[in-house]
C-alpha cells in the first residue's frame, strides 16, 4: 500500500493530516443525520438545527482552506485505511488530496455555506412565491449531505468509494429538485434528473468493472500502469466518457438541468453548483489515469485535422462534445420566457465551452477550463441568487410579470448585472481570462474553429443572459400587487460574499492559477507554456495583464456609457424611422420584454435576426433532444403496460415466457461482459 501511494504523489507524501481529510468528509454528512433530531429540541430547536448547519457548512470551508495551505506549502496528502477483503477485490479508505481535488471542493463548500445562509431566509413564510413552516427542512440536512459526498468524491483514491459518493450526489440531486413534492412538475424534473444522472452511473459502474478485470485493483492511480495499450482501453475510455456527460451536462444528457430550475432557488444554485464534480472528472481520469491512452491515439485524418487542428481522437470527440452543448443550449435559452431556465440555458453553454477547452488535453486547455469553471460557477451563482431574491419579493418566475424592477432592487439589480456582465467577457469579472486561454489553446492545436465556436457561444449566451437581465431590472415597470423592495440581509450577504470573490479572482486571476491551477497541471505532467506572474500572463503566443485590462476596460467602458447617454438624448429623432409590420411575427421572442420595443431601433437589428435570418425556433426544434426521449420513453411504457395485461389477462404461459427470455439476455450480457 505504501508503494502504491508513493506512486500516487510522485513525490513526498503526507499521511499525518488524514485524520483531517476524513473530517473534512465526514462532518457535513454527520451534520445531516443528527439535525433533524436536534429540530425536535422543544422551541429552540428549528433555529439551533439551522444554526448548526450554517455552522458545519462555514467550518467545512475553514477546513478545507487549512488543507488548502497544506497541499500548497509541502505536497499531496494521500493515506489508505484497509477495511476488509471482498471477492471483487480488497475494500480500502484510501484519500488522495492534491491542488486538482482541492478547486473544486473549496467551491464546494463555499456555495454549501451561501445557499444554506440564503435558504434561511427564502425557505420561510415571507416568501411570496411558496411561503415555507418557518420549521428545519430537510433542504438543509440534503444540502449538507450533497456537500460531504461531493467532497468524498474528489478526495477518494478507491474507485469503489467513488462509486459510492457518486450514487449518493444523484440521490442528493433526485430528493433537492424533487423539494416541492406537492408539485408535479417538480416531481417529474426529479425523476427526470435521477434517470438521466443514473444513466452515466451505469457507463461508470460498468467501465470501472471491466478496468478491475483488466488491471485487478480498485485503486484509482493504479490504473494508468495496468491500462496503457489494453485492448478493453477504447471501451473503457466510451464508458466514462458517457458516465461523466450528465453531471458535466453535456449533449445529449443535458435537458435534466434547465428542468431542475423548478425546484427551490437556493437549492437551485447547489446543485447547479454540483456540476464542478463533473468536470473536475475530466482532467482526474482524461488527462491523468487514461492519458497515455488518450494522447497516442491515432490524431484525426488530414482532411479533419484541416478544420478541427491537431487532436486525437478522443481529444476530439470531448471538444467537439463541448462545442456542440456551448452553442446550441443558448437558442433554448433566447426562447423562454422562465427566468431561471434561461439562466440554465446559459450554465449549460457555458459548461460546454469549459468540457470543449478540458478536451484538448493540454496545459493551456486544462488551465482554460479549471479557470472557467470556477469563474462561471461564481456569476451563475450570482445570477441566480438576484433571480431568487426578485421571485421571493414579486412572487412569480416568469419574465412575463416582471419588468423595471431595478427601481425597486438596486443592490440586487446590480449583483445581477455584474454577474451577467462576467458571463459575456468583461474583463475585470474573470471569464475573460479563460476564454483567452482557451483561445490560445485552441490556437496552439492549430484548431481555429473551437476559437470561432468559443466566442459565438460566448454571443449566443450573453444575447440569452442580457435579454433575462434588461427585462426584469430595467424593462418597461409593472404595477406590482405588494410593496417590493431590497431582500432580506441573510439574502443579500451570500450575493455580497460571492460577488466580492468574484472580483478578487477577476481582477488577479493568478491567485487561481499560481497557487492550485499550476501545480494542479504539473502534477498531470504536461509540459507547461503558461507563466503567471504578479502583472502579466503569458503563453506561448501571447500577453495578457489582468490588471492592466481592467484599467483599459473601464475607461473605455466610461466613454461608451457617455456616448449611450447621448445617443438616447436623440432617440426620438430617430424612432419614427423604423417600421415594423406585425406584433405576431415577433411572438416567440416577446417573453416579459416590453413590447413598446419592437417600435425602438433595437428591434430591427435583434428581432428580425432572430426571427427571418436565424430561425430560432426552428434550430430549437431540430435539436430538441427530449421530444425523442419522451417519445422513448412512451414506447417503453406501453410495453410494460402490454406485459401487465399478460398477467391481468390470466396468459401465464406469454409471460413466463417473456420473463425467461429477459433473464436469458441479461445472462448473455453479464457473460459477454467478462
Amino acid at each position: 500500500m505504501r508503494l502504491l501511494l508513493e506512486m500516487l504523489a510522485g513525490a513526498a507524501i503526507l499521511t499525518e493530516y488524514y485524520p483531517l481529510a476524513l473530517a473534512v468528509i465526514l462532518t457535513p454528512i454527520v451534520v445531516a443525520l443528527l439535525a433533524h433530531l436536534i429540530a425536535r429540541t422543544p422551541k429552540i430547536g428549528n433555529d439551533l438545527a439551522k444554526a448548526l448547519c450554517i455552522l458545519t457548512s462555514y467550518s467545512t470551508l475553514l477546513m478545507l482552506l487549512r488543507l488548502t495551505q497544506i497541499v500548497v506549502e509541502s505536497g499531496p496528502i494521500a493515506n489508505s485505511f484497509p477495511i476488509t477483503s471482498l471477492p471483487f477485490g480488497d475494500l480500502a479508505l484510501t484519500i488522495y488530496i492534491d491542488e486538482l481535488a482541492l478547486i473544486p471542493t473549496i467551491f464546494f463548500a463555499l456555495f454549501a455555506s451561501a445557499a444554506i445562509t440564503y435558504s434561511v431566509k427564502y425557505l420561510s413564510p415571507e416568501n411570496k412565491y411558496r411561503p415555507v413552516p418557518n420549521t428545519f427542512n430537510r433542504g438543509f440536512s440534503l444540502m449538507l449531505l450533497f456537500l460531504g459526498s461531493l467532497i468524498g468524491c474528489c478526495f477518494s483514491g478507491n474507485m469503489i468509494f467513488f462509486l459510492v459518493f457518486w450514487e449518493i450526489t444523484s440521490i442528493c440531486s433526485f430528493l433537492l429538485v424533487g423539494f416541492w413534492h406537492d408539485d408535479p412538475k417538480c416531481v417529474a424534473a426529479a425523476f427526470k434528473t435521477f434517470i438521466m444522472l443514473h444513466i452515466g452511473t451505469f457507463g461508470l459502474l460498468i467501465g470501472s468493472i471491466l478496468t478491475y478485470l483488466a488491471v485487478g485493483t480498485w485503486e484509482i492511480h493504479a490504473w494508468s500502469h495496468g491500462l496503457y495499450n489494453h485492448p478493453i482501453m477504447p471501451l473503457v475510455i466510451l464508458l466514462f466518457f458517457i458516465g461523466l456527460l450528465p453531471k458535466a451536462v453535456q449533449f445529449p444528457l443535458h435537458t435534466w438541468l434547465p428542468d431542475a430550475t423548478v425546484t427551490a432557488t437556493p437549492i437551485t444554485v447547489y446543485v447547479h453548483a454540483g456540476f464542478l464534480l463533473g468536470l473536475y472528472a475530466f482532467p482526474r481520469f482524461f488527462g491523468q489515469i487514461f492519458a497515455p491512452s488518450i494522447r497516442s491515439a491515432e490524431i484525426l485524418p488530414p482532411a479533419l485535422s484541416l478544420i478541427f487542428g491537431n487532436l486525437s481522437i478522443w481529444s476530439f470527440i470531448i471538444s467537439f462534445t463541448g462545442a456542440l452543448t456551448s452553442i446550441l443550449a443558448p437558442f433554448f435559452g433566447l426562447l423562454e420566457n422562465e427566468s431561471k431556465r434561461v439562466v440554465a440555458y446559459c450554465h449549460v453553454s457555458a459548461l460546454g465551452s469549459t468540457v470543449m477547452t478540458l478536451g484538448f488535453t493540454t496545459s493551456l486547455g486544462f488551465a482554460a477550463g479549471l479557470l472557467g469553471m470556477v469563474y462561471h460557477v461564481l456569476f451563475i451563482a450570482l445570477i441566480f441568487l438576484a433571480l431568487g431574491g426578485v421571485i421571493f419579493q414579486v412572487g412569480k418566475t416568469s419574465m412575463d410579470f416582471m419588468g423595471g424592477l431595478g427601481n425597486y432592487m438596486p443592490i440586487t439589480a446590480t449583483i445581477g448585472t455584474i454577474g451577467a456582465l462576467s458571463m459575456a467577457g468583461f474583463p475585470f469579472l474573470g471569464y475573460f481570462t479563460a476564454l483567452w486561454l482557451g483561445a490560445h489553446a485552441a490556437l496552439e492545436l492549430n484548431a481555429l474553429i473551437f476559437i470561432a465556436l468559443l466566442f459565438l457561444s460566448s454571443i449566443l449566451k450573453t444575447a440569452a443572459i442580457l435579454r433575462m437581465i434588461s427585462t426584469v431590472f430595467f424593462g418597461k415597470a409593472m404595477e406590482y400587487k405588494r410593496k417590493v423592495t431590497e431582500p432580506p440581509a441573510l439574502m443579500l450577504f451570500p450575493m455580497l460574499l460571492l460577488l466580492a470573490c468574484l472580483f478578487v479572482f477577476g481582477a488577479f486571476p493568478q491567485l487561481l492559477l499560481n497557487s492550485l491551477i499550476i501545480p494542479a497541471i504539473n502534477r498531470l505532467q504536461l509540459s507547461f507554456k503558461l507563466t503567471s506572474i504578479v502583472g502579466d500572463i503569458a503563453t506561448g503566443s501571447g500577453l495578457w495583464n489582468p490588471f492592466l485590462g481592467t484599467l483599459i476596460f473601464l475607461s473605455y467602458l466610461g466613454l461608451v456609457i457617455i456616448a449611450i447617454y447621448i445617443a438616447f438624448r436623440r432617440r426620438a429623432i430617430y424612432a419614427e424611422r423604423v417600421y415594423i409590420k406585425r406584433e405576431e411575427t415577433f411572438k416567440p421572442f416577446i417573453c416579459g420584454e416590453d413590447i413598446d420595443l419592437l417600435d425602438g431601433l433595437r428591434a430591427r437589428h435583434f428581432y428580425n435576426i432572430l426571427n427571418r435570418t436565424l430561425a430560432i425556433d426552428s434550430i430549437c426544434h431540430i435539436f430538441n433532444i427530449d421530444r425523442f426521449y419522451y417519445a422513448l420513453a412512451k414506447k417503453f411504457f406501453n410495453f410494460c403496460r402490454g406485459l401487465l395485461r399478460l398477467d391481468i389477462q390470466q396468459k401465464y404461459f406469454p409471460a413466463v415466457l417473456s420473463f425467461t427470455l429477459g433473464a436469458l439476455f441479461m445472462i448473455i450480457l453479464a457473460v459477454l461482459a467478462g
